[in-house]
């Protein structure tokens, strides 16, 4: 139990740290940005208690908006994106799964599976932030590519983790 702990800790710490000192400072094509510490709070337990996964996605969320100077934008979608999961893990993983404490993975769920539960998951994350941060009708345009550049970025380095910490299963 004490070593799924420490170990949940220095992944979080190692996510959160990659996003704010290398992912923030990336912005690809001018649009994308990627958010790759999203894929901790997709990837927690299947059986992780719902205090439990909000708290953590509120200090995720935290975090990565005081080492950005925002205003609470990735706390507040974090916590949503951390409340609506239960929803879909169950939607998209084995029954059996969701009482054990696996992670929700490629190698668990299946790549298609965990294909579709990233994506959509990302979508609503990354739409959301963006809303929030940015809307302005003279920029909906603008919005709508950064919303879809930084999901498809977010969710090729979320699909790359998976693959280089987990084995895929066959479909």
């Amino acid at each position: 139990m004490a070593e799924k702990i420490i170990k949940g800790v220095l992944q979080f710490i190692l996510i959160l740290a990659v996003q704010v000192l290398i992912l923030n400072n990336v912005n690809l094509f001018g649009f994308a940005q990627p958010m790759l510490y999203i894929w901790f709070i997709l990837f927690m337990p299947y059986n992780s208690p719902k205090w439990l996964l909000l708290t953590v996605s509120f200090l995720l969320g935290f975090c990565v908006d005081v080492f950005s100077a925002q205003v609470g934008f990735h706390t507040a979608v974090s916590v949503f994106t951390a409340f609506i999961r239960p929803v879909f893990t169950r939607a998209f993983a084995p029954n059996q799964d969701t009482n054990s404490g696996n992670n929700p993975s490629a190698a668990d769920m299946g790549l298609v599976k965990f294909l579709v539960y990233v994506s959509i998951m990302t979508l609503i994350h990354v739409f959301l932030l963006i809303v929030a941060e940015t809307f302005r009708v003279d920029e909906l345009a603008d919005m709508f590519i950064r919303i879809g550049l930084s999901s498809v970025v977010t969710i090729v380095l979320i699909l790359v983790c998976d693959a280089v910490f987990f084995r895929v299963k066959r479909v």
